[in-house]
């Protein structure tokens, strides 16, 4: 057993791909380079077989290759490619309008005054097929502040509690005040095991965070 675990951890090592001909690091992790790699890209095919590897040896009798099947699903999800991108859906005059009317006046410091999420599908989400997060967010550039950087996390939750999956992205379309739309959208892999999942949606602000959200997510095979 040890000797098994040993070669997963080798071959684990592999589903990592250097970044090649130099490629610099952005911000959210992603390469800069040229050729558009990503440094540290994951291979979903290799990811996907350490998985079933491991579920298949730690599985008990009957159960090796439902491990197996379930395994290769969770290793898929390390390799899950996300979409992101955000919008603008109500200029700064209209936003400026209802929180003076609430507030009397406008923040002297970049506010967030509103962050909610949701997920399409909103109900049952079967495994291999696309999902996306959406977000609103509504943020008031201080008056005595300079332009605020922000960011949005989404991190996938098992049934049973345990982190499966997590992902950074600068929200660099949000560039003043105003009403925004953001969208992370992904591909749910196969294979994954059925039950309630729980995604987490976070927004920071200047690396602090300001606004967290959570939706339960029925999946199903």
């Amino acid at each position: 057993m040890f000797g098994a675990s040993l070669g997963l951890a080798l071959v684990a090592g592999c589903a990592q791909m250097p970044v090649s001909n130099g490629g610099t690091q952005s911000r959210d992790g992603a390469s800069a380079s040229a050729e558009g790699q990503q440094a540290g890209a994951c291979n979903p095919v290799l990811a996907g077989t350490v998985g079933a590897l491991a579920g298949a040896l730690f599985g008990n009798g009957k159960g090796h290759l439902v491990g197996a099947a379930v395994g290769a699903g969770i290793g898929a999800l390390a390799c899950m490619a996300y979409n992101y991108h955000a919008r603008k859906v109500r200029d700064a005059q209209s936003v400026e309008a209802d929180y003076t009317r609430q507030h009397g006046s406008l923040p002297a410091t970049n506010t967030v005054s509103s962050y909610a999420s949701s997920m399409q599908p909103s109900g049952t989400v079967k495994t291999g097929s696309p999902v996306e997060m959406q977000s609103t967010v509504v943020v008031l550039n201080g008056t005595r502040d300079v332009q605020p950087q922000l960011a949005e996390t989404l991190t996938l939750f098992s049934p049973d509690g345990k982190q499966l999956s997590t992902v950074t992205k600068q929200a660099s379309d949000i560039n003043g005040t105003g009403e925004y739309r953001t969208n992370f959208s992904f591909n749910l892999p196969k294979g994954i095991k059925d039950g309630r999942y729980v995604v987490r949606s976070s927004l920071s602000m200047n690396g602090k965070q300001v606004g967290t959200n959570e939706m339960p997510m029925l999946v199903v095979g």
